[in-house]
């Protein structure tokens, strides 16, 4: 007569097979204890992917796990957490062990694999040691699962991967893409030699124009309009030009990118914005002469979270006091055929809310500032910047005369790497893309009225 097979080990087995199956999905090493355990079934060893792309290698890094299986171990079941049962003498055991032991707990009804590192969880359980003795899971924070590799490494002392090839990334640029650009371009004779000649003679409002070769005025609307300032300016009769002959015109195109910057500025202006040209950047003025804190409200495109800026505020250090201001530089730019503007974040420092601070002073604040923000600090910059612009909406529309000249999307141009940061939330499966960019942003004037 054969031996009998308890149902108890079965369901042992299969726990210890279900830590196998993970352990070697996180790449790592799985070794089964097969003699007398007293209190470890086994080890994982770390593995990490060498420096030169042609392999993985050992670390040295090892994390001991007792693994056990069955409702017995399942005790206060609810669906976010359960507590599982231990021996006095095992938790002291563990807990004296010069390497780290994870506790690991294979739940049947569940059909899922849980893991506490138990010296980790002592320190943070006060009480454990009072009977009865047991260890507690949250289903969700404590599943085992391949996801558990940079824990498992940790606990093993072991440097996570700091870059995975496995993986795929999202990578978010501070280009704003370009939908529609203006489709025709006027122009007239003129007496005026200049922009500045005219800029300087009229200080009120005038729509985006430039002077070409010292005779012809060009504006995205008819200049020679009865209601245009810009009607003064000009002689004879208007003619149009299609935008895109000056898109593919060298000499043409940075006369074409200086008219879109008069654009934008007005279209900021409409934001609420102001701009400094000493310092080429637009910036939230203080709104008024009472408060010291202004905040405004956005929406981030990529998590859909809700918040709030600080737009401007006053500090004050002793002697030193300034306000600082979120500002930011934009200029369009392309690659090819295709329009992007160009949105790079920056501080702005006043002494009263509207005269610009010392320079010497701004320069170490600034660094000391900068420094202190990494990639998702500035990506929301970017997308905080993309909001205004749109003021709240799905577009940015580029107006003149109550009509949409030019569209710019507020959704960054994205990318796909093949590679990704290990558990970051922007790691993607789909195959990556790449694309070879060309920035064009020539320097040039810009009107703000």
């Amino acid at each position: 007569m054969g031996k009998t097979v308890q149902s108890s080990k079965r369901t042992e087995w299969k726990g210890l097979d279900r830590i196998a199956i993970v352990v070697h999905q996180m790449g790592n090493i799985w070794r089964e204890m097969t003699k007398d355990d007293f209190g470890l079934d086994g080890e994982i060893e770390v593995v990490t992917p060498k420096l030169d792309g042609t392999g993985s290698e050992t670390t040295g890094g090892i994390v001991k796990v007792q693994a056990k299986a069955g409702e017995r171990y399942v005790r206060f079941d609810s669906p976010a957490s359960f507590s599982s049962p231990v021996d006095g003498d095992d938790l002291n055991y563990w807990n004296s062990c010069t390497f780290p032991v994870l506790y690991v707990v294979y739940h049947p009804k569940d059909d899922k694999l849980y893991y506490q590192e138990v010296k980790a969880y002592i320190q943070q359980s006060p009480g454990v040691f009072a009977k009865p003795h047991q260890i507690k899971f949250d289903k969700t924070r404590d599943e085992f699962t391949a996801s558990a590799r940079p824990a498992v490494s940790n606990h093993a002392k072991i440097s996570p991967d700091r870059i995975s090839f496995t993986d795929n990334e999202r990578l978010f640029s501070n280009l704003l893409p370009v939908k529609s650009l203006p489709e025709n371009l006027y122009h007239a004779a003129t007496r005026r030699k200049s922009w500045k000649s005219i800029r300087e003679s009229h200080k009120g409002y005038l729509p985006p124009y430039c002077v070409v070769d010292g005779k012809r005025l060009f504006s995205l609307s008819d200049p020679t309009a009865a209601e245009s300032p810009l009607n003064s300016f000009c002689s004879g009769r208007v003619e149009t030009v299609a935008a895109a002959t000056w898109l593919t015109d060298e000499l043409r195109t940075g006369d074409f990118v200086f008219l879109m910057k008069q654009l934008l500025g007005k279209h900021m202006v409409r934001c609420g914005l102001r701009y400094n040209p000493n310092f080429k950047r637009n910036y939230f003025p203080r709104e008024n002469s009472t408060d010291l804190e202004f905040r405004r409200l956005w929406k981030s495109s990529r998590t859909g979270v809700t918040d709030e800026r600080i737009a401007a505020k006053y500090y004050e250090y002793g002697t030193i006091k300034f306000w600082r201001h979120l500002a930011c530089q934009a200029a369009f730019c392309h690659f090819g055929s295709e329009w992007f503007l160009e949105i790079a974040p920056k501080y702005f420092f006043t002494t009263d809310g509207e005269t610009a601070w010392d320079s010497e002073l701004v320069g170490p604040y600034t660094t000391r500032l900068k420094s202190s923000e990494h990639n998702n600090q500035v990506l929301n910059h970017v997308l905080f910047w993309a909001y205004t612009l749109a003021q709240g909406g799905r577009a940015i529309n580029l107006k003149l005369d109550g009509s949409t000249v030019a569209v710019i999307d507020p959704n960054p141009l994205t990318g796909l790497a093949h590679f990704a940061i290990p558990d970051d939330p922007a790691t993607f499966e789909d195959k990556p893309v790449s694309q070879q960019l060309t920035l064009f942003a020539p320097d040039g004037d810009e009107d703000e009225d």
